[in-house]
C-alpha cells in the first residue's frame, strides 16, 4: 500500500522542505530565534558597565559635559546613542536602552542583505538570516543584549566588512551607498573604543592595497564615496562632541587613563591571546570557540575566493585584532559578532551555485550555535541554561525597594548622590544622578590622581570634601577580591566615618549628618 493511500505525510513533508521552501523555513527559524532572544534580553540581569552608559546619557541630557562633568573610561559613541535614544524613551526604564543593541545589530544584518549579489530577494536574505540565527543563541550569554560598546564595535566591523572590504576583495562592484556606509562605519569604530583603531587601520590598509592593483574593480569613485561616508560620519560626530563632550577629556580619560593606568590591572600577553584562540569545550569558552571556528571558516573561504591574498590577510588580521585582550567573556563580544558576520557573508559566496544546499549548511551552523547556547555559561554572570531560565524576566528600571526609597527620601530630586566604589545600578534604581566627575572610584583612578594631566585633575580626596552629597552608597566592595577601599580611597572611608551616619538596617546607605538630623 502506498504512502499516499496510508495518509503518510513523507512526500508532502519532503516537498515542503525542498527547494525554495527550505530557504523560507530557514529564514523563519533564524529570525524567530533572534527575535525571541532579543525579547528575553530586555529582562535579563542588569550590569554595572551598561548602567554607566545609561546614566551617562541621562547626565548629558541634564546638562553635564561628557569627560568633564560625567567621566567614564568608555568611548563616546555609546553615550551618544544612549542620549539620542533617551530623547524618545526617557530615562525611567533603563531596559529600553537595550534597543540600541537590537538596532545596531539589525543595521548590520541589513548591511549583509544590501551587499549580497544573490539574484532574488529571498536568497539575499540568507546572509542576514544566518547572521541573526548564529547570534540569537549566544545573544544573552555573551552580553550582546546590553547597551555596551562591544556590540557596537562588532556590528560596525560587520558593516565595514560586508559593505566595503569583502566586496573589494572579491572583485564585486561596490555599491555607492555601500561604500558610503562602509566608510562611515570605519570612521565611527575608534569612537566606540580606541581599541578598535587596529581594525580600522588594517581594513583601510587592505582597501588601499586592493585599490593600487590595476585590475581591481575597486575604483577611485568607490574610494571617493567611501571617504565621503567616513568624513561625513566623522564630522557629524565631532560636531556632537564639540557641543556635548570635552575633546581633551576624551583623550585623557578614555585613552590615557585606560592605556597607562587601567592596563596594569588587566592581564595581557600574547600567550593569553593564543590560548583564547584554542578550541575548548569548557562551558565558559564555548562561545569563543564558536567564534574562532566560524572566523576560520569565513577566512578560509575568503582566501580561496580572492585574488588579493595579501590584502585578505591584512583584513583577517584586523578581525583577529578584536581579540587583542585574549579573553572569552563579554569583553570579547566584538570579536564574536565580527566572526559570525564574516562567515554569514562568505558561506553564500562559497555555495552560490547550490543555494538549497546552502540553506542546509547554514542550518547546521545555527544548530551548532543552539547547542552552544544550551551548554555555555553566561558572561558576566556565570549562569548556565537552567539558571538563566530560573532568573526570570525582570526589566531594569527605577525601583521602589526600601533602600531606594530611603535614598530618595534623603536626596531630593534635584540633588545628586555618590556610589562607592562601584555599582552604577544604584543610580538608576534610586532615580538619582551622580555628583559631578564621580560615579565611581576604582584603584586605577586613584593611580591617575597621583599623576594627573594638568587641568584634568580628578582626586576624590580633594574634591569630595568640597561638596559632600546628601547620600553616599558604600558597599565596601573589595575590587575583584584584591583591593580594599581603604587601600585606594581611605580618605573617602574616613569621611564616611566622620561626616555621615548609617541608616539603621540599611548598612550600605550613608546620609550626611546634617541631613540625617532633619
Amino acid at each position: 500500500m502506498s504512502n499516499k493511500e496510508n495518509g503518510f505525510p513523507g512526500k508532502e513533508l519532503h516537498a515542503l522542505l525542498s527547494g525554495r521552501n527550505r530557504i523560507i523555513v530557514f529564514l523563519v527559524i533564524s529570525f524567530s530565534i533572534f527575535l525571541v532572544q532579543a525579547y528575553y534580553g530586555f529582562g535579563y540581569h542588569s550590569f554595572g558597565d551598561e548602567s554607566g552608559h545609561d546614566i551617562g546619557g541621562w547626565a548629558i541630557e541634564k546638562g553635564d559635559v561628557l569627560y568633564r562633568d560625567y567621566i567614564d573610561a568608555h568611548g563616546p559613541l555609546v553615550f551618544f546613542t544612549t542620549w539620542l535614544l533617551g530623547k524618545v524613551v526617557g530615562y525611567k526604564y533603563a531596559f529600553l536602552f537595550r534597543l540600541n543593541a537590537v538596532f545596531i545589530t539589525l543595521l548590520a544584518a541589513f548591511g549583509l542583505y544590501y551587499a549580497s549579489n544573490a539574484p532574488s530577494r529571498r536568497e539575499r536574505l540568507l546572509s542576514p538570516a544566518l547572521f541573526l540565527g548564529l547570534l540569537g543563541p549566544v545573544w544573552i550569554i555573551q552580553a550582546l543584549n546590553m547597551n555596551g560598546y562591544w556590540i557596537f564595535g562588532g556590528d560596525l566591523t560587520v558593516l565595514a566588512g560586508s559593505l566595503l572590504v569583502v566586496p573589494a576583495l572579491l572583485d564585486v562592484p561596490v555599491k555607492k551607498w555601500g561604500a558610503v556606509g562602509g566608510g562611515a562605519a570605519l570612521a565611527l569604530l575608534p569612537f566606540v573604543a580606541y581599541s578598535f583603531l587596529p581594525v580600522t587601520f588594517l581594513f583601510t590598509l587592505c582597501l588601499l592595497v586592493v585599490l593600487c592593483r590595476r585590475a581591481s574593480k575597486l575604483s577611485r569613485t568607490d574610494a571617493v564615496y567611501g571617504l565621503a561616508g567616513a568624513f561625513g560620519a566623522f564630522a557629524i560626530f565631532l560636531l556632537w562632541m564639540l557641543v556635548y563632550a570635552d575633546l581633551k577629556g576624551f583623550v585623557v580619560y578614555h585613552f590615557i587613563n585606560n592605556q597607562f593606568y587601567y592596563a596594569h590591572y588587566i592581564p595581557f600577553s600574547f600567550g593569553a591571546v593564543l590560548k583564547s584562540l584554542r578550541p575548548s569545550v569548557l562551558p565558559e569558552n564555548l562561545v569563543q570557540t564558536l567564534a574562532v571556528l566560524t572566523l576560520l571558516i569565513g577566512s578560509l573561504i575568503l582566501m580561496v575566493k580572492t585574488r588579493y591574498k595579501l590584502a585578505a590577510l591584512i583584513a583577517i588580521a584586523g578581525l583577529f585584532s578584536l581579540d587583542a585582550r585574549g579573553g572569552t567573556t563579554f569583553h570579547d563580544g566584538a570579536f564574536v559578532v565580527a566572526a559570525l558576520g564574516l562567515v554569514s557573508q562568505m558561506l553564500p559566496v562559497w555555495l552560490d551555485e547550490t543555494r538549497y544546499r546552502l540553506s542546509s549548511c547554514a542550518g547546521v551552523l545555527v544548530a551548532c550555535s543552539l547547542l552552544v547556547g544550551l551548554h555555555a555559561v553566561s558572561s558576566p554572570f556565570g549562569e548556565d541554561y537552567v539558571q538563566r531560565k530560573r532568573s526570570g524576566f525582570h526589566p531594569f528600571m527605577a525601583s521602589n525597594d526600601l533602600i531606594d526609597q530611603k535614598i530618595r527620601q534623603y536626596a531630593h530630586p534635584d540633588e545628586r548622590i555618590l556610589v562607592l566604589p562601584y555599582n552604577p545600578n544604584v543610580y538608576i534604581e534610586a532615580d538619582r544622578l551622580p555628583i559631578k566627575k564621580y560615579h565611581d572610584y576604582l584603584p586605577w583612578e586613584a593611580d591617575y590622581a597621583k599623576h594627573p594631566v594638568k587641568g584634568y585633575e580628578r582626586d576624590i580626596c580633594v574634591d569630595l570634601p568640597k561638596a559632600l552629597p546628601p547620600v553616599i552608597y558604600f558597599n565596601n566592595w573589595t575590587v575583584w577580591g584584591l583591593w580594599k577601599p581603604e587601600q585606594f580611597m581611605g580618605c573617602a572611608v574616613q569621611i564616611l566615618q566622620t561626616q555621615y551616619g548609617q541608616l539603621p538596617g540599611i548598612p550600605d546607605v550613608y546620609v550626611r549628618k546634617d541631613r540625617l538630623a532633619q
